[in-house]
C-alpha cells in the first residue's frame, strides 16, 4: 500500500471537543471505545505520548490516526491532546493514509475484509482515472466508459492480498468468497465470519464449508442401507449443542419427501434441516424455543404446532435426549425436566404431529439411549427410542422404519481409557424412528390395532 505524503504537516495541542472520528475509519474498524480498555491506564499515567494525526474538518478536525487515544483522553476528561495536522490532496489520499496508519494494527477477519473492500474500490477508482487520462478523446465521465466496469481479479487480487497481509491471491479469493456470501445475509457464512473473527476457524476451513453446501443438490448418492453412520458437517447449520448430521436430513428428504414438499423442524437448533432443505429443493418451516437464526421462528413445541404447518409432508425432530445434554441447553427446555415429564412430552408431540401431517406423511424422531446419568434406581439404561416408538404408535402412527444412526464417538482419549479401566461402555447407540400417518381405510384400522400393542405408562419409581 503506497504511503501518502501530506501537503501540510504541523504540530499543536487541540481541544478534544473539536476532534471528530473519521467516518471511514469507523466503517472499517468499528467503535474505538471497545478497544481502548488496554490503553487507558497508560494514558492515565503518562498522558498521550504519540500525537494524533488530524486534518481540517468543516466543524473542527477529523482524526486520521489515534481514535483509541482520543477515546481514552475523553474518558479521562483530558481537555487537550497533542496533534499533527495534515492536509491531503483528495478523499482517496485521505483514505489511503488511514489504511497506512493502521497497517500494524491487530485486526479481525471482518476488519481485514472491510479494508479489502475499500482498497478494491480505490484500485478501481485509480484504474479508471489512469485509463481516462489515456483516452482524452472520450468526452463523458469515467463511470460512463464501456471499459469502466473494472474487475477485481488478476493483479488487483494480489495487490490487495499483500496490502492487508493476507498472503497470496488464492487465499484472498477464498476469504472474499466467504465474505461475499456473508454480506448477502447467509446465516452459515455469518457464523463462519464470527468464528474467523474469534480465531476459531481458518479461512480455508470456512471456504471448504461454503463449497460443500451443494453436495446434496446434484449427484447425491443415498445409501441403500438402514445404518446411517454419518458425521457432522459444519457446512450446514450454525454451531449448536447436539447438532444433527446433515446427511441424516438429506436421506430423510430423499426417501420420504419430493421436491417442493413442506418439511417442519420444531426443534431446529442451528438450522441444519433448513439448510439441507434449501440444498435439496424442499420448503422448510423451522422453530425453536431459543432461535439462533432469523429464519428460525420462535415457538415452543410443547404448545403444539402452528397453523401454517398443516398439511406438511415430513416432521423432523432431534430433541434433547432427556438430561444427557442438560448443561448445554437452557434451563427452560426439555433437557432438564423429570423423566415423567419427558415421556409426557413424547405423547403430546406424537398426537400433535399426527394432527398436522398430511395423510401418508411421515414423522422422523432421532433418539439415543441414556446411560449412566440420571437413571432410576436399578436401571442400567433408558431406551428413549422405545419410549418414542410407543408414543408414536399409541398416537395412531404406523411404523415405517427404524434406522441406526450411531453417534460419531466424539470421546476424548482419556474418557475411553477410563471407561476401559472401570469396565464401562460408552454410549453410541442412536435410532431414527420413521413413522407414517395412515391414509385412511385399512391403514387407519391397522393404526388403531397397533396402538393397543404398547403401553407408555412409566414403571413405578421412574
Amino acid at each position: 500500500m503506497p504511503s501518502t505524503p501530506p501537503d501540510l504537516h504541523t504540530s499543536r495541542s487541540l481541544p478534544t471537543a473539536a476532534l471528530y472520528p473519521s467516518p471511514f475509519s469507523l466503517s472499517l474498524y468499528g467503535d474505538p471505545e471497545s478497544e481502548a480498555s488496554d490503553l487507558i491506564e497508560s494514558v492515565r499515567a503518562q498522558g498521550v505520548l504519540v500525537p494524533l494525526v488530524v486534518t481540517p474538518h468543516a466543524e473542527g478536525w477529523e482524526v486520521i490516526s489515534g481514535h483509541r487515544r482520543l477515546a481514552c483522553a475523553r474518558a479521562l476528561g483530558l481537555g487537550e491532546v497533542p496533534c499533527e495536522v495534515r492536509e491531503f490532496g483528495s478523499p482517496a489520499a485521505k483514505k489511503l493514509a488511514i489504511l497506512e496508519y493502521n497497517r500494524q494494527r491487530r485486526k479481525t477477519f471482518s476488519q481485514l475484509m472491510r479494508e479489502a473492500d475499500a482498497l478494491e474500490e480505490l484500485q478501481v477508482f485509480e484504474g479508471q482515472r489512469r485509463r481516462f487520462a489515456n483516452l482524452r478523446q472520450f468526452q463523458g465521465p469515467p463511470t460512463e466508459r464501456p471499459d469502466s466496469d473494472a474487475r477485481t481479479g488478476g493483479r488487483t487480487d494480489a495487490v490487495v492480498a499483500r496490502a492487508i497481509g493476507l498472503g497470496g491471491k488464492d487465499l484472498y479469493r477464498q476469504a472474499r468468497a466467504v465474505w461475499r456470501v456473508a454480506r448477502e445475509g447467509d446465516a452459515r457464512a455469518l457464523s463462519g465470519v464470527a468464528q474467523l473473527d474469534a480465531g476459531t476457524k481458518s479461512i480455508h476451513a470456512a471456504y471448504k464449508d461454503l463449497r460443500r453446501r451443494d453436495r446434496f443438490s446434484a449427484g447425491f448418492r443415498p445409501t441403500p442401507y438402514d445404518v446411517w453412520p454419518f458425521r457432522h458437517d459444519r457446512a450446514f447449520g450454525v454451531p449448536h449443542p447436539g447438532a444433527i448430521p446433515p446427511a441424516i436430513i438429506a436421506h430423510l428428504l430423499h426417501y420420504y419427501t419430493s421436491p417442493g414438499d413442506l418439511v417442519v423442524d420444531p426443534m431446529a437448533g442451528g438450522g441444519t434441516t433448513l439448510d439441507v432443505c434449501t440444498s435439496m429443493g424442499r420448503r422448510c418451516l423451522a422453530y425453536d424455543i431459543h432461535p439462533v437464526r432469523p429464519e428460525i421462528n420462535h415457538a415452543d413445541v410443547n404448545s403444539g404446532f402452528t397453523q401454517e404447518t398443516n398439511g406438511c409432508a415430513l416432521i423432523v425432530a432431534d430433541p434433547p435426549y432427556h438430561t444427557m445434554l442438560a448443561r448445554r441447553y437452557g434451563s427452560d427446555g426439555l433437557a432438564t425436566v423429570p423423566l415423567a415429564d419427558w415421556l409426557g412430552f413424547l405423547r403430546r408431540f406424537a398426537r400433535d404431529a399426527l394432527a398436522v401431517l398430511r395423510p401418508g406423511g411421515h414423522v422422523a424422531l432421532l433418539l439415543a439411549n441414556q446411560t449412566e446419568k440420571d437413571l432410576p434406581a436399578g436401571y442400567g439404561y433408558l431406551d428413549h427410542a422405545f419410549y418414542g416408538y410407543s408414543a408414536l404408535i399409541a398416537a395412531g402412527f404406523l411404523p415405517e422404519r427404524r434406522i441406526s444412526c450411531p453417534m460419531d464417538g466424539a470421546y476424548l482419549p482419556q474418557q475411553v481409557r477410563r471407561a476401559r479401566a472401570e469396565g464401562r461402555m460408552l454410549g453410541q447407540v442412536r435410532d431414527l424412528l420413521v413413522m407414517r400417518k395412515p391414509n385412511g381405510g385399512n391403514d387407519l384400522v391397522q393404526g388403531l390395532a397397533a396402538s393397543e400393542l404398547v403401553d407408555l405408562t412409566p414403571h413405578e419409581g421412574v
